[in-house]
C-alpha cells in the first residue's frame, strides 16, 4: 500500500478523480495507472473500459496496451545503450559506418557536409524528417517494404545541420533499429527480449503479440470498419515494418513497465537481474553536453515541449516518454518515483488529447509523496488493504470506527441486527491512525459513525487534553467532509491494571475519567451525540474494569460485548 513506501493514498485519490473526470468527459475510454516508489508498486488501478466497440469491456490492470512511441525509449534506446556498453557501437559513430549509402547532411551550395551520428539519432538532432510518406514508399517496386524504407531514410532530405536544431523524428529510431539489427545479427524484437524483457520477467511485453489477445486494448477503427487490436496503430510500423519497428510496435502492461522502471530507478537492476550497468543508466538519463540546449537525453525526453507528462512538481532530472495511443512513462530519479499512465485514447476514434491529463496525474502523484510520519504494524496495513478491497462505503452504512475493542467485535452487523453496519476497527489504532484512514470512509458519506478511540494514545504518553484535542480534529474533519453523517462519540472504557498485561498503561487508568469528561464537553460543543460507556463497565464504587467482562484487563469478552451492544441498539 502507498503508506508503506512514504506515499499517501488520500492524495493519490486526486489522480483517481482526474482520470475518472477524463473518462466522464469522453477524453479516454479507460486507463491504468501504476506508481513505483522505493522499488515497489505503490499504486495500481484500472479505470473505465478497455474497449467500447463493438461491445464494452471493463478495463483491468493486466490490460495490454499498444505503447506507440514509448517503444522508442523502452526498447530501441535501451537496446542501443546495451550495444554501447558491450563495446559494439559508440555514440559518435556515423551512421555511414553501418550503412555506407546513408547520406550525410550537405549544405545547399555543396561547400560543407557533416555526418549524422548515433548521438544525433538518439537525441532527435539529426535533421531527418519527422516521418515517412508511407503510401509513397510502399508503392516503390522491386524490394521489401523494409528495404524501401531504409532506402528512403538513406536518401531523404536533411532539413538542418546535425545538432543545429531539434526535430522529433520517427525515422531516427527506425535507423537505430537497423543499426541494432546489423550489429547484433538479431531482430530488434529478439534482441530486446533476450537482453531486456525476458531477463526482467516482463511476460506480457513484446512486438506482434500472438497470445492473450483478449487482454489487448484496441485502438482506432479503420476506414474499412475493422478495429485495430494486437496490430500496431502506427502506419509506418504496421505497413512498412510488419509490426516490429524502432519507432513503435511494442505492446506491454502497466505491471511490466513498472518492473522496467524499478530496474532503471535501481541503476539497471531488479530482482537480481541486471539489464544495464549503473553508469550506462546514468549516461542514458543525462542530457549530453553537446546537445544540452535541446533537452533530450539518450532516447528519452527531459525538458522539451514534448515533456508535459512530467507535470510541474517532479525533480529537475525527471525523464520519460509518451506514445500517440495515449501512453506515458515518467521516471524521477531524485525522488525514486515512476508514473505509468496507460490509456486507449485513440479508441475507437482519434479525436482527443491526453496532454493535460498526463500532467494532472503527474502532479497528483508527486503531491502524494510524504515521508512517513510513523510506521504502522503489519496488521494495520493488512486491515487497511482489506478495507480497500471491500465494497465502498455507501450513504446507508453505519461505521464502527476504532481500535482493537471495535475490531474485536467482529460481525457488528450481526450483533446489531443491521446489514449496513461495517466494522472499521484496527488493533492498536490511535487518533493519528484514524485520521490517516478517514479518506476510505468519508467520500461514501455514511449515515452514522460510532467512534471509540484514545486508549492507545494514552499508552503512548499523550495527555488527556492532547487526546481530546486530536479527537476534536477527527470530529471536525468528519463534519466538514461528510456533514450528513451522524457522529456518535463514545467514552473510553475503564481498564483493570491488576491483570498486569499492559505496562504502558500502568498508573494511567485514573486519567480516563478526565478524557471522558473532555469528550462529553466536546460532544456538546460539536453538537454530536455522546455515549457514556464508562459506568457500564466499572466495578461498583471503583474506576476499574469489571473482571467478569474482560479477558486481560483491557479487551472485552463476550459478556462485555453484550453490554456494549445493548447500549448501542437504541442509537442504530
Amino acid at each position: 500500500m502507498p503508506e508503506q513506501v512514504g506515499m499517501r493514498t488520500e492524495a493519490l485519490m486526486n489522480a483517481d478523480r482526474v482520470i475518472e473526470e477524463a473518462i466522464a468527459d469522453s477524453i479516454v475510454p479507460g486507463a491504468v495507472l501504476a506508481v513505483v516508489h522505493q522499488n515497489k508498486i505503490a499504486y495500481l488501478k484500472a479505470y473505465g473500459h478497455r474497449r467500447i466497440l463493438p461491445r464494452k469491456e471493463a478495463m483491468t490492470t493486466n490490460t495490454i496496451f499498444d505503447m506507440a512511441s514509448c517503444s522508442k525509449s523502452m526498447s530501441t534506446a535501451l537496446c542501443t545503450m546495451k550495444l554501447l556498453e558491450q563495446g559494439r557501437i559508440q555514440l559518435q559513430d556515423p551512421v555511414q559506418l553501418y550503412f555506407p549509402d546513408f547520406k550525410p547532411w550537405i549544405q545547399e551550395d555543396g561547400t560543407k557536409e557533416k555526418n549524422i551520428r548515433i548521438l544525433h539519432l538518439l537525441t532527435h538532432t539529426s535533421g531527418l524528417p519527422a516521418y515517412a510518406p508511407v503510401a509513397q514508399v510502399e508503392q516503390q517496386k522491386g524490394v521489401s517494404n523494409q528495404q524501401k524504407l531504409l532506402d528512403y531514410i538513406c536518401n531523404c532530405p536533411r532539413t538542418f545541420e546535425p545538432n543545429e536544431n531539434f526535430r522529433y523524428s520517427c525515422l531516427n529510431f527506425v535507423m537505430l533499429q537497423y543499426i541494432i539489427e546489423k550489429v547484433s545479427k538479431q531482430s530488434l524484437s529478439d534482441f530486446a527480449q533476450q537482453h531486456l524483457f525476458s531477463k526482467l520477467g516482463m511476460k506480457h511485453t513484446g512486438y506482434c503479440p500472438t497470445s492473450n489477445l483478449a487482454l489487448i486494448a484496441p485502438t482506432e477503427k479503420q476506414a474499412d470498419g475493422h478495429i485495430l487490436c494486437g496490430e500496431v496503430h502506427d502506419p509506418l510500423a504496421r505497413i512498412l515494418q510488419k509490426g516490429v519497428s524502432g519507432n513503435a510496435g511494442l505492446f506491454s502492461t502497466a505491471e511490466d513497465i513498472a518492473i522496467l522502471c524499478a530496474a532503471l530507478q535501481n541503476e539497471g537492476e531488479w530482482n537480481g537481474q541486471r539489464i544495464l550497468s549503473p553508469l550506462t543508466v546514468k549516461a542514458m538519463r543525462s542530457i549530453p553536453f553537446e546537445t544540452q540546449k535541446w533537452g533530450r537525453t539518450l532516447g528519452w525526453d527531459c525538458r522539451t515541449p514534448y515533456a508535459s507528462n512530467k507535470g510541474d512538481l517532479l525533480g529537475p532530472n525527471t525523464y520519460g516518454h509518451t506514445g500517440y495511443t495515449g501512453t506515458s512513462i515518467v521516471i524521477d530519479p531524485d525522488n525514486d518515483l515512476s508514473i505509468i499512465l496507460l490509456t486507449n485514447a485513440v479508441h475507437p476514434h482519434d479525436k482527443s488529447s491526453v496532454v493535460r491529463l498526463r500532467s494532472q496525474v503527474a502532479n497528483a502523484v508527486a503531491a502524494s509523496l510524504y515521508p512517513p510520519k510513523r510506521i504502522y504494524t503489519e496488521h494495520y496495513y493488512k486491515r487497511f488493504l482489506q478495507f480497500m478491497d471491500e465494497p465502498s462505503i455507501q450513504p446507508s452504512d453505519i461505521i464502527m470506527l476504532g481500535n482493537s475493542l471495535t475490531e474485536g467485535g467482529k460481525a457488528w452487523n450481526e450483533r446489531l441486527n443491521n446489514p449496513h453496519v461495517r466494522n472499521r476497527g484496527i488493533i492498536g489504532d490511535d487518533t493519528e491512525g484514524i485520521n490517516d484512514r478517514l479518506h476510505q470512509i468519508l467520500p461514501g458519506h455514511p449515515a452514522k459513525l460510532f467512534l471509540l478511540i484514545g486508549i492507545n494514545d494514552l499508552s503512548r504518553d499523550l495527555t488527556p487534553d492532547s487526546i481530546v484535542c486530536a479527537i476534536r480534529d477527527i470530529v471536525g474533519r468528519i463534519q466538514q467532509e461528510s456533514p450528513q453523517t451522524q457522529i456518535y462519540l463514545q467514552s473510553l472504557l475503564p481498564i483493570n491494571e491488576s491483570f498486569q498485561r499492559y505496562k504502558r498503561l500502568t498508573g494511567k487508568g485514573c486519567l480516563i475519567p478526565n478524557i471522558n469528561q473532555g469528550l462529553k464537553t466536546l460532544a456538546k460543543e460539536k453538537k454530536v451525540k455522546f455515549i457514556d460507556l464508562y459506568p457500564l463497565f466499572t466495578e461498583k464504587g471503583k474506576n476499574i474494569l469489571r473482571p467478569e467482562v474482560t479477558t486481560d484487563g483491557l479487551h472485552l469478552n463476550e459478556k462485555g460485548y453484550s453490554i456494549w451492544v445493548e447500549k448501542l441498539k437504541k442509537h442504530i
